[in-house]
């Protein structure tokens, strides 16, 4: 009996190293682009008073995606993927960029993204293709010798929150954040209540009854990490994309777009938007900070804006009927070569590295050509006090 599972567990530890080396082969030498999701890391979540759920101070973990383990994300004490938001001396402007997961970049490093692109200007033809691990944090960095900024970017990106965080944000002075200017970022799915996000509704039943203890759910993240883990996870994904039938291979998030452009012609979704979005501006003119939107493209409203282009004309529309200042940079990422490097495997949304550089331009061309004139008077302002 003894010498039976010894062998069973001498035959498992081989079929796992197995495994180890087929994921060490297939992640390091870059076989294939992994297509599995990025993934939260556990615990990051936790719930709040105010906005439902946010994230845990002082986390550091790495997303949990097989494709996606090499980066960490790590917050500050106000609970952000940045640094810690103390001032600096001459930190110049300070700026808090607000919006959902494309400004907290998931699959992307935390310098990758644009908020940091736009603290240390980098020329677009610095990052060319698809980045690798690192390339882009190498470009941003070679950036900063020659580049120089009056203001300083605070990143406030939160998977999930829609246009109800914002206002809770600003009613709760950005968690500490003190900015001198806003700079907001939309996804067209900002109409949804706080409440019917998924974060917020695990955080309820977090808080409302038993759920897995950390310690489980930490083990399990070791494991998950693990070659073997992440190779059979890659296998599984892949098994199960190719098993689908021709309607169902529609990539999720064009699903999810479709369901948008609906929710988009229900007047109780566009009044909520058009509520909060007033609320939101009301709170920052109180506070007497200049304010700017960004509206952030999608894939499918890019490739066929005949079916899919409706919310962002209609958000343009709220925008201009309230005189408020915007960065569209839809046209910046239209006249790209290759659409599919701008954004994440089966990702419709979220920007790979190159993507937030485009973006980072589109921002940096607004601010020069007059469409954020808010922003921009404030940054010459500084400029002016610091010269």
């Amino acid at each position: 009996m003894m010498r039976r599972l010894l062998l069973g567990l001498l035959w498992l530890l081989f079929v796992f190293l197995l495994l180890q080396l087929a994921g060490f082969v297939f992640y390091q030498f870059v076989v294939s682009r992994p297509i599995s999701g990025y993934g939260y890391p556990t615990g990051l979540e936790g719930p709040h008073p105010e906005l439902g759920y946010h994230y845990q101070p002082e986390f550091s973990a790495h997303f949990k995606g097989t494709a996606y383990q090499h980066i960490l994300i790590e917050t500050n004490a106000q609970g952000f993927r940045d640094a810690d938001f103390a001032s600096q001396p001459g930190e110049g402007l300070r700026v808090a960029v607000l919006g959902d997961s494309v400004v907290l970049g998931p699959g992307v490093e935390a310098d990758e993204r644009f908020t940091h692109c736009l603290d240390h200007p980098v020329p677009l033809q610095a990052v060319v293709g698809e980045q690798v691990k690192g390339s882009a944090s190498r470009s941003v960095e070679a950036g900063r010798a020659s580049s120089t900024s009056a203001w300083r970017i605070l990143n406030l990106g939160v998977h999930a929150y829609s246009f109800g965080h914002y206002v809770t944000l600003a009613e709760l002075d950005f968690l500490g954040a003190e900015p001198d200017a806003v700079l907001l970022g939309i996804t067209l799915n900002d109409f949804a209540p706080m409440q019917s996000v998924g974060p917020a509704r695990r955080a309820r039943r977090q808080a409302e009854g038993w759920h897995k203890p950390e310690w489980i759910a930490r083990i399990q993240a070791r494991i998950g990490r693990t070659y073997a883990a992440r190779f059979l996870d890659e296998l599984d994904t892949r098994i199960r994309y190719a098993l689908l039938s021709a309607d169902e291979r529609e990539a999720y998030h064009t699903t999810w777009m479709r369901t948008v452009v609906e929710a988009w012609q229900q007047d109780e979704n566009r009044e909520r938007f058009a509520a909060r979005l007033d609320r939101f501006t009301a709170e920052v003119d109180a506070r007497g900070l200049p304010l700017g939107f960004v509206l952030f493209p999608e894939l499918n409203a890019l490739r066929d804006p005949a079916t899919f282009d409706g919310p962002r004309q209609q958000v343009r529309a709220m925008l201009e009927a309230r005189d408020l200042d915007y960065c569209d940079p839809y046209d910046d990422f239209a006249r790209q070569s290759d659409l599919d490097a701008l954004f994440l495997v089966r990702d419709s949304v979220h920007y790979t590295p190159r993507g937030h550089q485009v973006l980072c331009e589109a921002i940096q061309r607004c601010l020069d050509s007059g469409e954020l004139p808010e922003l921009a008077a404030a940054r010459a302002g500084q400029e002016s006090i610091d010269q």
